[in-house]
């Protein structure tokens, strides 16, 4: 198709629909006609439905230049998360977002996805999880409340998981002989969970510490391993690494933002095969060997460098 590069498309104005923004004043005309000064920078369209996601300036720009076409990038994915893409790539470039905009955006994301968490809705409207919060309290009789609550990393949680495990706990010990469907449904857990807490009982082992514990106790057990000079095992290395990039996928400040999805791509064009490596290796003729260890050395610089860059505004925002 002309025009189409690098996912970009040329697409008639007319075959697109107004967006549902997330600006309560709708759109600036002096920002409007800013843009029609210059180039049109490609929008975001949601591909079924052909509602505009992030662009309604820029649409507004061609259509004050007399524009019949427009370039395009396609969004794929649920209509239910089209207005959430919305938010997160209006707060991240072009006019920015007013604070009552980012708050009536985050009251409308809690009313239709109420198992967020307030951290995770909060990365993607850019307000403090304390703000969300807030704005979860005063709409409680409108926002359904829901007894899940999907974090950050993507991950469901029970808000009072705790406690469900430890009422599935006495009850089994109050009847022994009870079902795992009898349990759950006892307790307000699943058939695995249940299953799970009988076996622990049965091995007389207590619940496994909280997911952050058990993550602290994994970086602890890294270091230890580094300190001592025992090396990891590359297929443990490798899982560690496909756990880690599966959790940033699940993040919606990465996967509702086309910076996010760019660097999740990245990140698994990169994820090095060491297998295939270790098979390459075979095939290094020893006079060459010097050589592609320098390389491959000066990509560990470099990976080095990038990590060190991510620590140091890791420990900036703590000191913030």
């Amino acid at each position: 198709m002309k025009g189409e590069c690098a996912g970009i498309q040329q697409v008639p104005i007319a075959s697109l629909v107004v967006a549902d923004s997330p600006r309560l004043g709708g759109t600036s005309p002096e920002h409007v006609e800013v843009l029609a000064q210059g180039d049109i920078e490609p929008i975001l369209v949601h591909r079924e439905t052909r509602r505009v996601v992030d662009g309604m300036h820029r649409l507004q720009a061609a259509r004050l230049r007399g524009e019949e076409m427009i370039p395009v990038r396609y969004l794929d994915g649920p209509v239910s998360e089209v207005f959430i893409h919305s938010v997160a790539a209006n707060v991240t470039h072009g006019l920015p977002l007013t604070l009552e905009d980012r708050k009536a955006a985050a009251r409308r994301i809690l009313a239709t996805h109420p198992d967020l968490s307030d951290r995770a809705v909060a990365r993607i409207t850019r307000l403090s999880p304390k703000t969300v919060s807030a704005v979860r309290r005063a709409s409680s009789e409108e926002v359904p409340q829901s007894k899940v609550r999907v974090g950050a990393d993507g991950r469901s949680r029970p808000l009072d998981a705790a406690r469900r495990r430890e009422a599935a706990r006495a009850f089994l010990a109050e009847h022994p002989g009870a079902t795992l469907h009898e349990t759950a449904v006892s307790a307000g857990v699943s058939i695995s969970t249940a299953c799970e807490i009988r076996q622990r009982m049965r091995r007389g082992r207590q619940d496994p510490p909280p997911p952050r514990l058990r993550a602290a106790r994994e970086v602890r057990d890294q270091d230890l391993a580094e300190s001592t000079g025992k090396p990891v095992s590359d297929r443990e290395a490798e899982r560690g690494r496909a756990q880690r990039i599966e959790t940033l996928a699940k993040d919606p400040s990465l996967r509702f933002t086309e910076s996010g999805r760019a660097l999740l791509r990245w990140l698994h064009e990169r994820a090095p095969d060491l297998e295939a490596g270790r098979q390459l290796m075979v095939a290094v003729p020893p006079h060459c060997a010097v050589a592609v260890a320098d390389l491959a050395n000066s990509y560990a610089r470099e990976w080095q460098r990038f990590a060190s860059a991510l620590d140091q505004a890791v420990g900036e925002a703590v000191e913030q």
